[in-house]
């Protein structure tokens, strides 16, 4: 099951979020401010982070930003009823994946992080491919004709 966490200091949107999401089989968590998401960013360890940009203590994208200085995996997507073109472009340089208006419709809410899905499961089967890629085609580009060598390349490329 997949966890997000919704950081938001809108109390009723933490909540018709958080109702929504399970509904859809997400498992969620909910912060009020970024200082509470990084906290429970270590307990949790949520897959995404849906986060407010404006909030009391540390908005969205403080929280973003000292995410991507922790190399955190998790995806996170920006939200802001006060947004532009402008905060969506410097939420995505930030290192956010997608930034969502509000009001939005839950479904919105739904399809970003199913794209956001979608798009790191392709990031985990394209590490594996690369991966294996590697395995085979260490010794490719060399040559050996005798049994020795060739037994070396075998045990090497066990190890």
């Amino acid at each position: 099951m997949r966890r997000v966490l919704v950081v938001d200091d809108e109390e009723n949107l933490r909540v018709v979020l958080r109702t929504f999401l399970k509904r859809n089989g997400y498992q969620v968590e909910v912060a009020d401010n970024g200082e509470v998401a990084l906290e429970m960013v270590e307990s949790f360890g949520p897959d995404f982070i849906l986060t407010d940009v404006r909030m009391p203590k540390m908005g969205g994208m403080d929280l973003l930003a000292t995410l991507k200085s922790k190399v955190n995996e998790a995806t996170v997507i920006v939200m802001s009823a006060y947004g532009n073109v402008d905060l969506a472009i410097e939420a995505m340089k930030a290192g956010a994946y997608d930034y969502v208006q509000k009001p939005f419709k839950n479904d919105e809410v739904l399809l970003t992080l199913r794209k956001a899905e979608e798009r790191e499961s392709l990031k985990r089967e394209n590490r594996a491919l690369r991966q294996e890629m590697m395995k085979e085609s260490v010794f490719e580009e060399m040559l050996a004709k005798s049994d020795g060598m060739r037994k070396i390349f075998r045990t090497i490329s066990k190890i």
